[in-house]
């Protein structure tokens, strides 16, 4: 009541005595504000007191224990009642897709679709801003994952303890079991236009026994890359910049890509790619980047060369980069080049480019190695899997009767599952070969390949067609090599006749053109000579006119001349006075 007549005296000498209703109104505002503040003040004081006993840590996306508590929070999150669903597959934290594995156990039953179809993996996402509460080691979690204003993710964790060794121990556990996961599998962080590495996919790791190169060489690189990850100190001792550097350089298709790749997954190493021709990189951006790669990891840079008509990238900028002072060390850098001749010398200086591999066309060595892989000797890696035994056979393999209805039931399902009535013919399992009989045909296939004419990619494009015929690949291939040497020389010849046609319109253009110059040339001097006479003629009538005017003036100046004379000569004829003596 004493609030309400300190209201009353406040606001009456405005309203007046009489206006008790809107007395009464301004009681309620100033009532409602203060007992709105009284709220908000007592809900941040219980907040701040409640928070003062909760250790909070917070990861960003662009850091990688964001990854590894992703990852690790998956099965918790898995039971979470508020998520969100995706088709991406780069999603933070997920090694192989792992999320939606439950979704993809109720789809598997489902066996309509059609053989090699790519199925779309759905993932599922606790959503933004909302706690989920994790049990841990006697411990409860507080985790929210936000978005910041600058459109990157966010992720919180709070637990009620003393000391922070319990979020030490979460991240130390999480970052663990995220490499047990990707024991097996290589992670690709592709850099963007603001600076820093995204991670953009996994792949199963590519044994080295797939890379078939000349004798020695991947042995060597694979031995030379294992050697400098152990000499860190040998490099701090004698003060060598700890990095190294490799450059691929040769005919597209020969396996650049595919032996960085596998060395990688031997060496349990991620890949960082940046490409050198995009329009965004520059000076500054590259060198962050190089900055930013974690210590021993292998970092491919794509098409080395100077694009100075494309992006701001400097010759001198890309060399700081390389081996300046504010370079990176700890990392395998490999650069992939088509196009050796387009690059600057000052790139093979030792420091930048240590090694240089030159990758050719598969030699008959190569054929034959690559042969060997694709077909192993008495393995059931080249025998296809075949479609599972319908219940007839079953039927007949145990000895028992088989009804007709049961004959015509199965027909009628596979003629069903046949597009547009059209029947194909089942795939017949290959004959499992022994070791023997593989190396001949491995020989007669690679005695069939010409030396280095054909790129280790086309041939083993080759064999994909023929992966389960070892003997067709081998008695085929002289057929093919036709076949491609038709196709080359009718390429080529399309290309000679696109470059003889091309040649031929820019002749036509540039005599278009030329005549179009000497028109402009002859018109141009023609318009000139007009000019000329034209002004060849005013400047004609000028002088007439200058004549003229003369003329008339030296007539006019006759005349009066003759006017004064004919004025004077009557004063001439008159007599003198006459002198008086």
């Amino acid at each position: 009541m004493e609030m309400f007549s300190a209201v009353s005296s406040l606001v009456s000498p405005f309203v007046g005595g009489s206006s008790g209703g809107v007395v009464d109104g301004m009681k309620l505002v100033v009532l409602g504000g203060t007992v709105e503040t009284a709220r908000r003040v007592s809900s941040s004081a219980w907040n701040s007191f409640v928070n003062s006993f909760y250790l909070t840590a917070r990861f960003s996306e662009d850091d990688y224990p964001y990854d590894w508590l992703m990852h690790w929070q998956q099965p918790a999150w898995g039971r979470s009642r508020e998520f969100e669903t995706t088709t991406r597959t780069n999603v933070p934290g997920a090694i192989n897709s792992g999320f939606g594995d439950e979704f993809e156990d109720l789809e598997a039953a489902d066996d309509d679709d059609a053989p090699g179809k790519q199925k779309m993996r759905v993932v599922f996402m606790p959503t933004l801003d909302t706690t989920h509460t994790i049990y841990y080691k006697g411990h409860w979690l507080r985790v929210c994952r936000s978005r910041q204003s600058n459109g990157d993710e966010l992720l919180s964790i709070s637990v009620v303890a003393r000391s922070n060794n319990i979020l030490k121990q979460l991240v130390l556990e999480a970052k663990k079991e995220y490499e047990r996961d990707a024991e097996h599998r290589v992670q690709i962080f592709f850099a963007d236009s603001h600076g820093s590495w995204r991670w953009t996919d996994s792949r199963q790791k590519r044994p080295m026994s797939s890379i078939v190169l000349a004798p020695g060489v991947k042995e060597m690189l694979l031995s030379d890359t294992r050697d400098f990850l152990k000499s860190e100190k040998w490099y701090a001792d004698r003060g060598i910049p700890f990095r190294r550097g490799y450059l691929l350089h040769g005919v597209p298709g020969s396996g650049k890509s595919s032996l960085i790749h596998a060395i990688a997954g031997e060496l349990a190493l991620d890949i960082y790619v940046v490409s050198l021709s995009s329009s965004w990189i520059n000076d500054a951006t590259l060198t962050a980047l190089m900055g930013r790669v974690p210590a021993d990891k292998d970092e491919n840079n794509k098409d080395e060369k100077k694009q100075e008509d494309v992006n701001t990238l400097s010759l001198s900028g890309l060399l700081n980069a390389l081996d300046g002072v504010a370079a990176s060390e700890g990392r395998i850098l490999f650069a992939t080049t088509n196009h050796l001749e387009r690059l600057d010398p000052a790139l093979s200086r030792p420091g930048r480019m240590d090694v240089w591999i030159e990758f050719k066309n598969a030699t008959k060595w190569q054929c034959e190695q690559l042969f060997n892989n694709f077909f192993p000797a008495a393995s059931a890696d080249n025998i296809p899997p075949g479609p599972p035994p319908s219940l007839e056979e079953e039927k007949r393999a145990a000895g028992l009767p088989v009804e007709d209805h049961e004959l015509d039931c199965n027909c009628r399902k596979k003629e069903e599952r046949l597009p547009d009535g059209t029947l194909t013919p089942t795939l017949t399992p290959a004959k499992r070969l022994d070791a023997a009989t593989l190396a001949q045909l491995a020989k007669k296939f690679a005695a069939s390949i010409p030396e280095e004419e054909f790129s280790v990619a086309s041939l083993q494009g080759y064999l994909l067609k023929n992966k389960t015929r070892p003997q067709a690949a081998a008695d085929e291939a002289a057929a093919w090599v036709i076949s491609e040497r038709e196709l080359k020389a009718r390429l080529q010849r399309e290309k000679e006749e696109r470059e003889a046609k091309e040649r031929a319109d820019r002749e036509k253009r540039r005599r278009e053109r030329e005549e179009k110059e000497r028109r402009d040339r002859e018109e141009e001097r023609e318009r000139k000579r007009r000019e000329e006479r034209e002004q060849a003629r005013l400047d004609r009538e000028a002088d007439d006119r200058e004549r003229e005017r003369k003329a008339k003036e030296e007539k006019e100046r006759l005349e009066k001349e003759s006017k004064d004379k004919a004025g004077e000569e009557p004063k001439k004829d008159e007599p003198e006075p006459t002198k008086l003596a």
